[in-house]
């Protein structure tokens, strides 16, 4: 045998990789491994069940949301009217190229997403560090109108706020459905459909460019010229900060000059790619825009317009989608024939408005159900997006904060009575530098609570609320006005002088409504509501009204809360509480007026004029809160609360009539005292403190303003005509107090007249009107409250 052949073969040696080699399947590795990552979790959030999907029907149809009363009646169709839809041949080329120009040049060349567009304003954004800079396609925008910001309300409502990563996963669905849309629909569809939904500013949350058309130049979209068009193009980005209408009520800045230089700006695009010629350009950008509008304001004839307003806006915090795109049914909480009455309120057919300016807003609340029944928007409602809801607008609120604030939680938190006593005294309580002052800047001495409440007293409120926050903190009544339902703009700034209606205290007549309502059920507050319930047509999808329910207060402190009211309305204390007053049931109430300060000097409205007149009444089943005064425009014009006018007391009227004619449909009793409140000096206590008792006299040890300012004149009085007194000086008592009922302030208020220029004839002081009102002639005003604090806020 060779040596060959005995020879074994040898085993080929193992080529070994290099490091660059190694490191090139390592990056591989991990881009692979990024990719099917990415890929699961990009079908993961496109399948998300909880997910935006896309629904052509909701993208296209034509149906309309129906919108019932609490009795299954049909009050609305939410979409024929509010829509006017036009096909894409009747839209002008101009039009067209306007939206194309500042919206989606490369709209007619992409598949739903412009991927090289988004890359360029993702990395804009990132250079800039803001969002600033859109990335979106048209198709993407109508995805947005239709699902994408609607979900974003939906979340916002249910969780706060909306994170990065939800921002992230939301704007992958859109993208997404955008691709779904382009290849179920063509791109004239769906420019058509977009134009045809889109809110361009216009009236009564009209949509699509026929109705804009006709808002804003009274013509037909076909009748549009450039300058028209461009406006419209560029409206879309900001509807409001872009409607030129605003100028007519708003004044925080110039929308005319907001909405010209964005006109401009789309001019600039459509020359700059080249739909029109330099001189087209030139005369559209020098037309006046002002000169083009043909607005007219037309207000609403039907009553339940407002109350179907507010429940379109609490259905699409409910559902994150808008009934005028999406079809629903959605029944309300709507009493038809309370709404008929609150419009004829409104238009002066049953109250007798004093003066045509005298504007008005409520609203009627069920307590134990939170679901609002009526509303009172205000003596004109228009059918505009310059509309103005004045049962929704905040204003202060004044003494009506009283009992919700200063007194209702002493019962549970400091122990007191209804019988409790309490200095009424001057002193700087809140830090501003001057004392606290009463409406007639008299102070009492010694008083119970329920002398406190009937005259309104400022001091003694100051110094309950005060003790309140001393015994809990301020995080406890920043939570405790959230839980009233008041807005996030008020609670968070609350500081002591919210228990007088002062600082930055603001509510609407429904928010109110809403907070009283929590005395008569018991201390809780059902979340007021205008929705019962929502079904989505497409798919029957359900969803229930927001009848969330707050405990604040003991079902005992509301009780005696709701006690010492009643006295407020029948105690005779002549501050046009009594007003309310019925022989047919037991009616508890405030009142609350604001005042001017000086900031309405600018106007030609006097330092300390009242502003704002509230009253607050409710029954064993309904709360409603009405609210009296003047819009902004006629505040500008200088109109202001005259003491004539307050004497008219109107918006006491209006609730007194809204209780009795409520009557008919529930059953009025007395509020139930509960078994854990206890008799106490003629009063009540809660049981748990009776053992304790109730008779520290709070601000007890502290002296009067009058008696501060007179002790060292008094004492040298008496050094000058010590030898002169032949009698036994009287004592004063140490805790003076003051009858049940009010004193007759008749030679007071004489004087106070005679001090004021005006003229005392026959028990009433006489004035020689020269008010800004337009009126002339002799005025008779009221006498008890001839005179008014310069204080920031007023009571009756």
């Amino acid at each position: 045998m060779s040596q060959d052949t005995n020879q074994k073969p040898q085993k080929k040696k193992r080529r070994k990789l290099d490091i660059w080699n190694k490191l090139a399947i390592g990056v591989l590795s991990i881009f692979l491994v990024g990719c099917i990552s990415v890929f699961f979790i990009l079908v993961n959030i496109i399948n998300d069940p909880d997910g935006m999907q896309f629904v052509e029907g909701d993208l296209t149809t034509l149906s309309n949301s129906r919108i019932y009363d609490r009795n299954g009646n049909l009050i609305s169709e939410l979409g024929q009217e509010i829509r006017e839809d036009v096909t894409y041949d009747q839209i002008p080329q101009n039009v067209i190229d306007a939206f194309l120009s500042i919206e989606d040049s490369r709209y007619f060349d992409h598949n739903g997403f412009d991927l090289p567009r988004f890359l360029a304003s993702a990395l804009t954004n990132l250079r800039s560090g803001s969002f600033a800079q859109g990335g979106s396609t048209l198709t993407m925008q109508l995805i947005d109108n239709t699902f994408t910001s609607q979900q974003e309300k939906k979340i916002e409502n249910e969780q706060g706020s909306i994170s990065a990563f939800t921002k992230i996963k939301l704007k992958i669905q859109e993208i997404y459905l955008s691709l779904i849309a382009e290849q179920t629909l063509n791109k004239e569809e769906i420019f058509e459909y977009y134009l045809n939904r889109i809110w361009f500013g216009s009236g009564d949350n009209t949509r699509g460019i026929q109705k804009a058309a006709n808002y804003f130049f009274n013509k037909d979209v076909s009748e549009l010229n450039l300058s028209e068009s461009a406006f419209l193009a560029g409206a879309i980005n900001a509807p409001d900060t872009y409607n030129p209408l605003n100028n007519l009520y708003k004044t925080d800045q110039d929308y005319l000059s907001n909405a010209t230089s964005r006109r401009n700006t789309t001019l600039a695009l459509m020359l700059q790619h080249g739909y029109i010629t330099e001189t087209e350009y030139n005369l559209a950008r020098n037309s006046k825009l002002e000169f083009a509008l043909q607005y007219t304001n037309v207000s609403s004839q039907d009553p339940n317009a407002p109350f179907v307003y507010q429940a379109v806006q609490e259905v699409i915090q409910l559902t994150g989608q808008d009934p005028a795109v999406v079809p629903m049914d959605i029944y309300t909480t709507l009493n038809p024939d309370v709404q008929k009455v609150a419009y004829d309120i409104c238009a002066g057919n049953i109250i007798d408005f004093p003066i045509e300016q005298l504007d008005t807003g409520f609203a009627v609340v069920e307590n134990h159900t939170g679901e609002v029944i009526a509303v009172g928007a205000g003596r004109t409602y228009y059918q505009d997006a310059t509309k103005r809801d004045l049962s929704m607008e905040e204003r202060q609120p004044g003494s009506s904060m009283k009992p919700l604030l200063a007194y209702s939680s002493t019962f549970d938190l400091l122990g007191w009575s209804t019988e409790h006593k309490i200095n009424d005294h001057g002193e700087d309580y809140f830090h501003a530098g001057s004392n606290l002052q009463n409406s007639d800047r008299q102070y009492r001495g010694v008083v119970n609570l329920k002398t406190a409440l009937g005259l309104s007293l400022n001091t003694p409120a100051a110094q309950a609320m005060i003790a309140l926050v001393d015994e809990t903190g301020y995080d406890y009544w920043v939570d405790f006005l959230k839980k009233l339902g008041y807005s996030e703009d008020t609670y968070t700034q609350f500081v002591e002088q919210y228990a007088i209606g002062g600082a930055e205290m603001y509510a609407s007549p429904r928010q109110q409504a809403s907070a009283y309502s929590m005395l008569a059920n018991g201390g809780k507050r059902v979340e007021d509501h205008t929705v019962r319930k929502i079904v989505r047509r497409s798919d029957g999808k359900e969803t229930s009204g927001d009848t969330t329910e707050y405990e604040l207060i003991s079902e005992e402190a509301a009780y005696m809360t709701s006690y010492l009211l009643e006295n407020v309305v029948s105690g005779n204390y002549q501050n046009f509480n009594e007003i309310l007053y019925s022989q047919n049931y037991t009616a508890y109430g405030k009142s609350g007026t604001s005042d001017w300060s000086t900031y309405g000097v600018q106007y030609g409205i006097p330092a300390g004029a009242a502003r704002d007149e509230w009253s607050i009444g409710y029954t064993s089943d309904i709360s409603v809160a009405t609210w009296t005064g003047f819009s902004g425009e006629n505040e500008a014009l200088g109109y202001y609360f005259t003491n004539s006018l307050l004497f008219e007391a109107t918006a006491f009227h209006i609730t007194h009539y809204l209780l009795d004619y409520c009557q008919q449909f529930y059953d009025y009793n007395d509020i139930e005292k509960p078994s854990g409140v206890s008799n106490y000096n003629g009063g009540y206590i809660k049981t748990e403190f009776l053992s304790k008792g109730d008779s520290k006299v709070t601000g007890g040890n502290a002296k009067s303003e009058d008696e501060e300012d007179t002790e060292e004149e008094e004492q040298e009085e008496e050094e000058t005509t010590e030898e002169e007194n032949t009698q036994e000086p009287t004592t004063p008592p140490t805790e003076p107090t003051v009858p049940e009922e009010p004193s007759d302030p008749t030679q007071d208020l004489q004087q106070q007249c005679i001090n004021s220029g005006g003229t005392w004839q026959n028990g009433a002081c006489i004035y020689q009107n020269t008010g800004n009102n337009g009126n002339t002639g002799m005025e008779t005003f009221r006498l008890d409250s001839l005179t008014l604090p310069d204080s920031r806020k007023r009571i009756l």
